[in-house]
Formats: structure tokens, sequence, C-alpha cells
């Protein structure tokens, strides 16, 4: 009886609860405020973040890349045939223009 009573407890303390609300995006309208962060620039996300301090030529692509809300829910870069393509063949001097694009990198 008391095995009894303890499973209907564990079950109903695991089992029936709803899994928790996913935190709807931050701005009005929808759009949630995504920012390029980390110690290259490289991370797209929705508050500072930490990341290793190494550099890598494909970094580049990101001085020029957007950052933004995707519809999955959260932070992304866009996906871009730009984008693509400097990442398949980076500046190997690390200029930020995107290879295609004629964009300067950002001041």
């Amino acid at each position: 009886m008391k095995t009894a009573l303890a499973l209907l407890v564990l079950a109903a303390a695991c089992g029936g609860k709803e899994p928790a609300p996913q935190p709807a995006p931050g701005k009005p309208g929808g759009a949630q405020t995504c920012i390029k962060t980390g110690c290259s620039g490289t991370v797209c996300a929705a508050e500072e973040t930490v990341s290793t301090c190494e550099y890598k030529p494909e970094y580049s692509c990101y001085k020029v890349a957007s950052c933004e809300w995707q519809a999955s829910g959260g932070c992304g870069w866009r996906q871009t045939p730009e984008l693509a393509e400097c990442l398949k063949n980076p500046p190997p001097d690390g200029s930020g223009s995107a290879v295609g694009t004629g964009l300067p990198a950002p001041m």
C-alpha cells in the first residue's frame, strides 16, 4: 500500500506537470533584440556572452553579417548567400569584407 501511494505521489510530481512556458520575444511586435557578442564578435545572442578569445579568418565574415531574431524563437545569423560564400572562402587578411558583397567592414 505504501509503495502504491509513493508511486502515485511520484507520478503526480514528475509526470503531471506541463512543460515550462517559453519566454515570449521581448519587444512589442514580436521582435527580440539580438546583439553581436563574444570575444571575436561571432556569437549572436540576446545578451552579452563570454566566449574563448581566438581568431580565425572566417570570423571576419561576421563583421558584415546580420544578427537577428529567428522564426525558431532565438537569435541567430541571417543565412545569406554572401555569408555562406565568405565562410567557405574567408578573406585571408581578416578585412571583414564578405566575398562578393563589396561591403566594407563596419568601423
